[in-house]
């Protein structure tokens, strides 16, 4: 578990593309937080936008992983 945990870490940074992601990720969900706590939104746009964001970002991780250990096991036949 935890290797497949630092692997989807790894994943995450491996390509500056994939940081930006990263950082935009983060950035929408603070300003989603920002916006409803400081407007008194209702509090499940936030946890919508949550959720939206982590089942994305496992849908990507996993995509970026399978990616990488594929290119890597094709180089290392080289």
């Amino acid at each position: 578990m935890l290797k497949y945990l630092r692997e989807r870490s790894e994943a995450r940074i491996a390509t500056p593309g994939r940081r930006i992601y990263s950082y935009v990720s983060a950035a929408v969900l603070m300003a989603i937080g920002i916006w409803v706590f400081s407007t008194s939104a209702p509090a499940w746009i936030f946890l919508a936008a949550v959720v939206a964001v982590a089942a994305f970002d496992v849908f990507l991780t996993s995509k970026w992983v399978r990616e990488d250990a594929l290119r890597l096991s094709r180089t290392a036949g080289e």
